[in-house]
């Protein structure tokens, strides 16, 4: 029997692979057309763009870093970062560097977030919550200035509804001192410097997903898992593709889907604690304005972050600013990024609204007109895990049903409701094959030991 992987995202990639090269017969799906979801590229009046801002970060294993290199050769590019963040209506330099902190914001953001450094081991510990753990951490300054309207604009609600795990996954430095030895590391290779691909972030999807055919992996898309039934000696899902449903046994599932859509998957076998679990969680949605600019360069900056409610917009980023590639020389394209839920009154707007909407909020940022002559827009439902109060047990309740089942595992960052990065989820994937056997068990000893491991993934913006 085969292995079936469900979801043909960056972890469903490597994991078809790394099982194949270990002597399974793979089958991967995915409900999309095209492979990589949210890693994939694709093309914009004559450029490669991304589904927003994407990056290989330098911290990256080496020995990753050394398997794409093989795989993309020269197209994979070593960039220096460029970008920004506006804060308290000034502009300071992303990554956080010292002497622009000092120079670039108002004198009494530095007096009172030097006082809360001095003051720091004096604070209560940390709390329960985002903002209890944020403040604790590093300070009411640095919290009400940026991660106070960051949290609200990329969950859609106050930073004291947020499970505090989310400060462990998203702010990596835990205190003052720690800032500053950030800081100071910045100036090494690693952490001003980032990989990107000649031809788009989705070329590094393109050629996994090329090298997993070449290892015999069969990609079957646009092909949903419909249903699931979970045994001793295997599993039975149901496929639904362009000829239609069928079933099929497999001798183990990997999942990489929502983890929410494989309990529905599996809704006639799974308990009625489990569904209800699976029912609360949630993901914060994005929109991904596209704004097609008649000029070669909007500014020389990659990225911009906007952390203050006085915008929608989150992030704008530039692709042809993360490389050096063939993109048209008479124009470039912007990507402004909004968190939103799905179906509410942002997420209902149409294309040229929306771009107006970005265009005008831009320039009120202190950004050049954008003149656009074009906008496009994609819709992202499940971006950002809401990791409310009580989500975590929820979790544990899925978790468990899923340990239970011998043939079925879940990974990625859907199947474990985690943001991590693209070289956290590869791990994943290489990880998740290694511990499925010849006869298609899982080795749950070995998955857990490795899933605590991810718990403590943070977060590179």
């Amino acid at each position: 029997m085969s292995v079936l992987v469900a979801g043909a995202g960056p972890t469903g990639l490597i994991a078809a692979k790394a099982l194949a090269d270990r002597g399974h017969e793979v089958l991967l799906i995915d409900k999309a057309a095209a492979v990589g979801g949210m890693s994939a590229s694709f093309e914009i009046a004559g450029q490669r763009v991304d589904f927003g801002s994407h990056r290989l970060h330098g911290r990256a294993d080496p020995e990753l870093l050394s398997e794409l290199r093989e795989l993309l050769g020269e197209d994979l590019q070593r960039r220096d970062r460029n970008g920004r963040i506006r804060l308290l209506g000034r502009w300071v330099a992303f990554p956080l560097q010292i002497g622009d902190l000092l120079r670039g914001l108002p004198r009494w953001f530095a007096v009172r977030a030097a006082l809360d450094a001095a003051l720091s081991p004096f604070r209560r510990a940390k709390g329960s919550n985002f903002a209890q753990d944020v403040r604790a951490g590093l300070g009411p300054t640095v919290f009400n200035a940026f991660y106070a309207p960051y949290a609200k604009k990329l969950w859609g609600v106050p930073a004291e509804e947020i499970d505090a795990s989310m400060a462990k996954r998203r702010v990596s430095a835990g205190g003052p001192l720690e800032i500053l030895r950030r800081l100071v590391s910045v100036r090494s290779e690693e952490g001003k410097s980032f990989y990107y691909p000649r031809f788009g972030y989705g070329q590094i999807i393109d050629a996994i997903a090329d090298s997993a055919t070449r290892s015999g992996v069969e990609i079957c898309l646009s092909t949903r898992l419909d249903g699931l039934t979970c045994s001793d000696d295997g599993v039975d899902a149901v496929l639904c593709g362009p000829n239609g449903s069928e079933t099929r046994r497999f001798s183990t599932c990997v999942s990489t889907v929502a983890v929410q859509h494989l309990v529905d998957a599996a809704m006639p076998t799974a308990p009625s604690e489990v569904v209800d679990a699976a029912s609360r969680l949630d993901h914060r949605g994005m929109l991904l304005v596209y704004l097609v600019i008649p000029r070669p360069q909007y500014t020389p900056f990659d990225a911009h972050y906007f952390p203050g409610q006085d915008t929608v917009v989150a992030r704008l980023s530039e692709p042809k600013n993360y490389r050096d590639g063939d993109d048209p020389a008479e124009s470039t394209v912007l990507c402004a990024e909004i968190p939103c839920d799905e179906g509410g009154d942002l997420w209902e707007m149409n294309s040229e609204s929306l771009g107006g909407l970005v265009s005008r909020q831009l320039v009120e940022q202190g950004l050049p007109v954008t003149g656009h002559v074009g906008t496009e827009v994609r819709r992202l439902p499940s971006v950002y895990p809401k990791y409310r109060h009580g989500y975590q047990a929820d979790l544990d309740c899925i978790e468990t049903w899923v340990n239970e089942q011998p043939r079925l595992v879940t990974v990625g960052r859907l199947g474990l409701f985690v943001p991590d990065n693209l070289h956290h989820v590869i791990e994943m994937g290489n990880a998740v094959a290694r511990v499925i056997n010849s006869d298609g068990h899982i080795d749950r000893q070995a998955w857990r030991l490795r899933r605590e491991e991810f718990r403590s993934n943070v977060v590179e913006d």
